[in-house]
């Protein structure tokens, strides 16, 4: 089961990079897995438990970190990977820019969705968080809400979290009412309570949504007047120092708890200043998580400065030298390096040609970290724009 919903959510959605690096996005949800088995990296690695096992189960360690934070991880064990190529005869694969955006795009989502939920604790959860005072489950509790075993079947939790939302305004009267407490959800919570719903509604009809869409989400999050008080990008607004500025590595239902747990805070604030509450349909709300979700996968501006040094000091400059007068190409002229994906995926396909060079040479690989890889690619750009 979870390695079909792996392929099915494996999402190749990579939020926009701000300022000076921006990625376009692509919408596809299959193709970042595509490419990982086609390119054989399924080969030596797996996912969910279904591959090879040369190399580590991809799924089994969360990554939430960012694009080049992630190029340094995959750089720093190319010797490894070529090893491995050489004793399996294996071709080095080489990917295009659009196969390595959608391949880094899949590695980062692998853990999105997070884990199954336990269908004992979401009943439990019910009534510990206070469902029951207003919903019922087969007759047996609140009738101010409809019956959980009568609406649509939850498929997704992110179903259940859009549907409690568009209903948090008079969720909340009725808390008021009651003077009861405002219900805190872990990500977890929802996934538990979403498994049980599933169990027992008997409604003929199930929705589900996508694993959502981040250049769609973007949008929204205009649309949805969400940017009035939060920055996904761009300009500081005025209540929020930014989701940029939030720890976002969490998975999509901790996103979406986080949401539900602001709502009673938010819908004060949103009635003081007369802005109607946002209502979400279709797969809008799993659309605007994936946009915030993919906020993480941003990086940080380097420092050009240092990227020159380094330029030298990583020995880059002995064969990249200006003028093609070196055994590489000039890439301190090169206006190709527009991007954080396109000098990852240089760096990918020429990787075996420069081993062989260190190799003759007497020379240890170079390994880099997720800073000097972020200052490289800042030199490298701004020199290539002079």
């Amino acid at each position: 089961m979870r390695i079909h919903a792996m392929a099915a959510m494996s999402a190749t959605l990579l939020a926009g990079l701000v300022q000076a690096q921006e990625f376009e996005l692509p919408t596809d949800p299959l193709n970042g897995r595509i490419t990982f088995e086609e390119k054989k990296c399924i080969t030596c690695h797996a996912v969910g438990g279904f591959g090879g096992t040369a190399g580590p189960d991809l799924s089994h360690d969360q990554y939430f970190g960012s694009a080049l934070e992630l190029a340094s991880i995959i750089w720093n064990h190319t010797p490894e990977m070529n090893r491995k190529f050489r004793q399996l005869r294996m071709d080095r694969p080489t990917l295009t820019e659009a196969e390595m955006l959608d391949l880094l795009g899949f590695l980062y989502y692998l853990r999105y969705l997070g884990e199954p939920g336990s269908v004992a604790n979401g009943k439990s959860l019910l009534n510990s968080k206070g469902c029951i005072s207003c919903h019922s489950v087969g007759g047996q509790g609140g009738t101010v809400g409809p019956d959980f075993r009568n609406i649509q079947r939850y498929s997704a939790p992110l179903y259940l979290v859009q549907a409690m939302w568009n209903h948090g305004p008079s969720m909340l009267d009725q808390i008021n009412k009651g003077k009861t407490k405002y219900p805190v959800l872990t990500g977890q919570d929802i996934v538990d309570i979403a498994s049980y719903l599933r169990q027992v509604s008997t409604a003929n009809v199930e929705v589900r949504l996508s694993v959502g869409n981040p250049k769609r989400g973007r949008e929204l999050f205009g649309q949805k007047h969400c940017s009035n008080c939060h920055v996904g990008e761009g300009k500081r607004k005025r209540i929020e120092a930014g989701l940029i500025k939030i720890d976002l590595k969490k998975g999509v239902t901790e996103v979406a708890s986080a949401m539900w747990n602001h709502g009673q805070a938010m819908l004060e604030y949103m009635k003081r200043e007369s802005i109607d509450w946002p209502q979400f349909s279709g797969n809008e709300m799993a659309d605007i998580i994936a946009y915030i979700y993919f906020l993480g996968f941003e990086d940080k501006e380097g420092n050009s400065q240092r990227g020159g040094e380094l330029f030298s000091e990583k020995g880059c400059s002995s064969c990249h030298k200006p003028g093609g007068q070196g055994k590489g190409p000039d890439l301190q002229s090169a206006k190709g390096i527009s991007s954080p994906i396109k000098m990852i995926q240089l760096m990918w396909n020429h990787a075996a040609q420069m081993e062989d060079m260190l190799l003759t040479q007497n020379k240890r690989w170079p390994q880099l970290t997720t800073w000097e890889m972020r200052d490289l690619y800042t030199y490298l750009r701004k020199a290539g724009k002079n």
